[in-house]
């Protein structure tokens, strides 16, 4: 283990809209001495643990210094794991937590494994390590709900008790796995008390599920992907999120296609991210398919080079470039990540911002996050033309960027580093305001950013009561001048804000799959087959903004009508020549939101705007 310094170079790349290999590499080197400093400290926590014994820790710390010894590369490997990270960062604060509070000790929380199972993860970490090193052993593991899970590796279906013991073996080149004194009880065709490992790892066999690896090569530059399609760890990047399970074969063929088609892509188009990625991606957990347009992605800063994705939309024009810019994206969380485990960036000041990527408030880490992952993503869209589906994306992206740099820049909780990052963001990005996107395109990103920011607004931002009762008894009162000022609206998140991507999405449809936009707009109910989305959204999108006012006014004629309608309306308005009132609704929907319903029946909206559009500001 060492210290860790970033060169120079290294420090230029990070905080940069770009990638670099060497960089990454440097990232990782800090994360196998992140890992062994987590390995230590576990192995020091668990000696007051009474589980640490029956889970033979110090037993596995020794095999696992001797299988170093064999093979140091292949220990670096698994160390990497993104499943290792994910165990060792878990355990660790269940440790801590059992320190700091005795009377817990070897309590589960309700989604955790007991905590000798967690513990002699450690048995199985080494048993991985020693069967890639050829050595022969023998060690004690434990059984996680009928399998043995071997990092790297695969896992044993064993059956038997949910939590508990097997035995790793390896004998002349020949690995097996037995429950424990080959007395489970098996509860599943496809598990045995014994299993033996194929000679080939990835590969299945009888009670033997073989982590698979993603491989794709571009012909003409050579450049080579490798990783792992983690379908069997035991540990979730993101609690909480539904992950495909076992992918059947057929299944794992489609990812690996999807790959080699997107892998071209970015050798050619983006050489620097892919060779970047080709250092640090270790493996992708698939997710199932999502809402169409609305593919899923997520990153952890426990699990370096680990990025979930969702099975992508079967757009095969589109496919291999939306693929590529998720796995950029989420990969530039990693790094970022793996910045901060080094030197902190920002701290945490409590404050919530608006974020054009995310349905829900953020808290200013997320900001730094997002536009750290965002700029690369606008990047990428920027080298890929400036008409179509990559010059939406670019102009959408760029304003997002700039929007939230604004926000950060001489934020008095950043770090000087942190500064030093919002600094050279911005002195990248700002000469990208003056470059060309289509026009059409243009004008789309500018509704889909207007209409994302005014909705998120409508949910979170709420006129305070005094000031919209006012208004709403001078509205009620014939529609007098309101003597109470403007006042600043509050914050409170709603928990019920989503989807406030719906014209983003309908801006992509229109671009991607016009005929399938055609049908939409032909529909009487579209949030049927599009969630979050309205007919008037698609009369907007479609260019037809007087039948999107029409459409907007009859659905806030109704007292329970989305807040997006209110900003709809406003971007609607201003489409067709009146401003005012149309900045009064992008720009302050809450207010008439809040006054609205304080009336006893649904006033004019088109009126209601109006009016507050000449009301007195102080």
């Amino acid at each position: 283990m060492h210290h860790h310094h970033l060169s120079d170079s290294a420090l230029r790349a990070l905080l940069s809209t770009t990638e670099d290999e060497h960089a990454v590499a440097e990232l990782l080197d800090a994360e196998v001495s992140r890992r062994l400093l987590l390995l230590r400290a576990v192995l020091d926590a668990s000696d007051d643990v009474p589980e640490a014994g029956p889970a033979g820790v110090r037993d596995a710390w020794r095999l696992l210094e001797d299988a170093e010894k064999l093979q140091p590369a292949g220990f670096r490997t698994a160390l990497l794991d993104p499943q290792v990270g994910l165990w060792a960062a878990s355990v660790f604060r269940r440790l801590s937590r059992v320190a700091a509070d005795a009377a817990d000790a070897g309590d589960a929380a309700p989604d955790e494994p007991p905590l000798h199972a967690e513990l002699g993860f450690l048995s199985l970490l080494a048993a991985s390590v020693s069967l890639v090193a050829g050595a022969d052993f023998r060690v004690r593991v434990p059984v996680w709900q009928g399998a043995v899970f071997l990092p790297g590796l695969g896992r044993a279906l064993v059956g038997g008790e949910a939590w508990g013991w097997a035995e790793v073996e390896a004998r002349d080149g020949v690995a097996t796995v037995t429950a424990d004194g080959a007395r489970a009880a098996v509860t599943a065709d496809v598990a045995q008390a014994t299993v033996t490992l194929p000679v080939d790892p990835e590969s299945d066999g009888p009670g033997w599920q073989g982590l698979r690896r993603l491989r794709s090569v571009d012909a003409g530059t050579a450049l080579t992907l490798t990783l792992t399609l983690d379908d069997l760890g035991p540990y979730p990047a993101v609690p909480g999120l539904q992950t495909s399970g076992r992918l059947s074969p057929a299944q794992f063929a489609c990812w690996q296609r999807w790959f080699d088609e997107m892998w071209p892509v970015l050798a050619t188009g983006h050489p620097a991210a892919a060779r970047a990625l080709s250092v640090g991606l270790l493996s992708v957990v698939p997710l199932p398919r999502g809402e169409r347009l609305r593919a899923r992605a997520a990153s952890s800063s426990d699990a370096f080079g680990c990025v979930l994705l969702s099975e992508p939309d079967d757009d095969a024009e589109w496919l291999p470039a939306q693929l590529g810019v998720a796995l950029v994206h989420e990969f530039r969380h990693t790094l970022l990540n793996g910045l901060i485990f080094l030197t902190p960036l920002f701290d945490e000041c409590g404050e919530l911002f608006h974020a054009p990527w995310r349905d829900d408030p953020r808290p200013l880490g997320g900001l730094v996050h997002g536009a750290y992952a965002f700029s690369g993503v606008a990047h990428y869209w920027r080298t890929r033309g400036a008409d179509g589906l990559a010059g939406f994306e670019f102009a959408l992206w760029r304003s997002a960027v700039q929007a939230v740099l604004e926000t950060l820049r001489d934020h008095p909780a950043l770090t000087p580093l942190g500064r030093d990052l919002v600094k050279t963001l911005d002195e990248q990005t700002a000469p990208w305001h003056e470059e060309p996107a289509g026009t059409h395109e243009h004008h789309l990103a500018h509704l889909a950013a207007t209409h994302h920011h005014a909705t998120w607004r409508a949910h979170h931002l709420h006129t305070p009561s005094s000031h919209a009762k006012a208004l709403a008894r001078a509205w009620e009162a014939g529609g007098g001048r309101a003597d109470a000022p403007d006042m600043r609206p509050v914050l409170r998140t709603d928990p019920g804000a989503c989807r406030l991507d719906a014209l983003a999405l309908l801006a992509r449809l229109s671009i991607i799959a016009p005929q399938e936009f055609d049908a939409l707009r032909a529909e009487e109910e579209p949030a049927r087959l599009v969630p979050g989305v309205g007919v008037a959204d698609l009369a907007l999108v479609g260019g037809d903004a007087e039948a999107a006012v029409k459409l907007y006014v009859d659905e806030l004629a109704d007292g329970g009508a989305r807040p997006a309608a209110w900003a709809g309306l406003g971007l609607a308005l201003s489409e067709c020549g009146e401003t005012a009132a149309g900045a009064v609704l992008t720009e302050q929907p809450e207010l008439a939101l809040g006054v609205s319903r304080l009336l006893p029946t649904p006033p004019d909206p088109v009126a209601l705007a109006r009016w507050l559009a000449r009301r007195p500001v102080r």
